[in-house]
């Protein structure tokens, strides 16, 4: 009888996670009057899906490879966000080196691996769920199953996958895993399917999830009716369907029990995302949890079990405003220790708190998944690409007014007037770069709108660099200074784990 091992955690108290091990036995072995007198299983089974996202691999005690830090690092240090001041052993180095990267790498593995595990759990669960009893409780897992599965494929698609457009939708997207039972050699989904296969889970979410959540589900920890939604604005503004992004944005908003941290409250938005109205769906950490050499933070900020190898680029400070008033106006410099930045071989650090500060411990925090402000922007540039200056430019400026401090914002305002249909995209991504620094969006939000990244500064990310710069700034002939957004080697290699094992699969050229 086939069995996987999944980490069941069970969420207690101020979201309280506590792990142990589960065997799960596949859905089609089971039968309805077993499901019945377990109560618990369908919980349990959800709850071990959560849990893989901030777990060491079934084998693994400690080190480098558990989902959320490859999640981050995969996406971020590929981004013009981050500047790299050392050539680490570590594989995160190929995020930053884009000539490095290699099928066989730990962390591209680990995370392919990780990642169809949630949807293996999630696809199981959702056939537990089908042979339960139906109520209120049984409903919400089923969607959030759904949900599970909608975003863990989501992530892989956005890595392994050439960004979705009208012209390459018939490209290859991403194994698409729909049961328990769908575990064969397998080709890659085109790019249309695995969108239509996110969709539709998502989809499958909202409709099986109520708007009620059950009081045992009502926390951040867990997906709602309302994660999916948001989810669904982001899918469908990469997708370039600018109405059903802004309808699912709708959604969220107009639903009106979720609000944008305030100017004065965002400075510690972030330390206590947990309880924030702010947040739609985080993973919640607690002490216990803290991976300190090994966590999100330990890269990029410089306190107790920190590296401090990285941090924010000389790009994304000057859109910021580095060495302007927007440092004392705008509280997202609250994020970017700008007043004593180190240096690490010729390369100044300036380290980011975004991932610390959770119960005063430098590497603690309950990372944001799903926010309020991402909402807002992703409808922002969906009225943009529509051409609706004028709602583009008030969701920006929702955004503005509860993140500057300023006797008058007037001059800080975004002014329709000021915008043509192209220079108002720039705005918004802009925004979206300041806004969502770190978490995740920069590189992807590039790609999609056929941008090239520019990484003209001195670092790592630099093929030839050897931690002594030579001249003020390289030349942007250097080898990885200009990544463009049509050549190949920004993708990542399919893992040589799913290659060697499945001889369907193609490789990423």
């Amino acid at each position: 009888m086939k069995k996987i091992l999944i980490y069941l955690t069970i969420l207690t108290g101020a979201l309280m996670l506590t792990e142990c091990e589960l065997d799960v036995v596949p859905s089609d072995a089971l039968t309805s009057e077993q499901i019945k007198q377990s109560p618990d299983g369908l919980i349990g089974l959800v709850n071990g899906c959560y849990a893989i996202f901030k777990d060491y691999p079934s084998g693994e005690s400690g080190g480098n490879n558990w989902y959320l830090r490859q999640y981050f690092q995969l996406s971020d240090f590929s981004s013009d966000d981050i500047a790299c001041g050392y050539k680490t052993e570590d594989d995160l180095i190929i995020a930053f080196r884009y000539n490095d990267r290699a099928a066989e790498k730990s962390n591209l593995n680990s995370f392919w691996a990780q990642s169809y595990k949630v949807i293996y759990g999630a696809n199981v669960a959702i056939n537990l769920a089908e042979q339960a009893e139906e109520n209120d409780l049984t409903s919400q897992l089923m969607g959030e199953a759904y949900f599970l599965r909608a975003f863990a494929t989501f992530n892989l698609v956005r890595l392994y996958a050439v960004p979705y457009s009208s012209a390459n939708q018939g490209n290859p997207g991403v194994i698409i895993r729909e049961s328990s039972s769908d575990g064969q050699p397998k080709a890659r989904a085109t790019l249309e399917e695995t969108y239509n296969y996110i969709i539709s889970s998502l989809k499958m979410a909202t409709s099986v999830m109520s708007e009620e959540i059950p009081p045992e589900r009502d926390l951040k920890g867990f997906a709602s009716k309302y994660a999916a939604w948001a989810l669904l604005s982001r899918v469908y503004l990469y997708k370039e369907d600018y109405a059903n992004s802004i309808a699912y944005a709708d959604s969220v908003i107009d639903y009106g029990n979720f609000e944008l941290e305030s100017a004065e409250s965002f400075p510690s938005y972030f330390a206590n995302a947990k309880t924030s109205d702010e947040t739609i769906w985080c993973i919640p950490f607690i002490t216990v949890d803290d991976k300190k050499s090994g966590s999100i933070a330990s890269m990029i900020y410089n306190g107790e079990s920190c590296w401090g190898e990285e941090g924010a680029s000389p790009s994304i400070l000057e859109d910021m405003g580095l060495g302007t008033e927007m440092q004392d106006i705008d509280q997202r410099w609250n994020y970017i220790n700008a007043d004593e930045p180190d240096e690490k071989n010729g390369v100044p650090l300036y380290f980011i708190s975004k991932f610390s500060g959770q119960d005063n411990v430098p590497t603690l925090s309950s990372p944001v998944m799903l926010r309020l402000a991402e909402v807002y922007l992703n409808r922002a540039e969906a009225y943009a690409k529509q051409i609706n200056i004028s709602a583009a430019v008030e969701d920006l400026n929702a955004i503005v007014e509860n993140r500057l401090i300023a006797d008058d914002l007037t001059p800080y305002l975004y002014d329709e007037s000021e915008y043509t249909p192209e220079t108002i995209i720039d705005a918004v991504l802009k925004e979206r770069r300041i806004e969502l620094a770190f978490e995740g969006h920069r590189v992807f939000d590039l790609l999609r709108n056929n941008k090239s990244l520019n990484r003209v500064y001195w670092g790592f990310h630099l093929d030839n660099y050897n931690g002594v710069p030579d001249t003020e700034e390289p030349e942007s002939t250097e080898a990885g200074a200009i990544i463009d957004f049509n050549q190949d080697t920004y993708l990542y290699p399919i893992p040589d784990s799913e290659i060697s094992t499945n001889n369907l699969c193609v490789q990423n050229n």
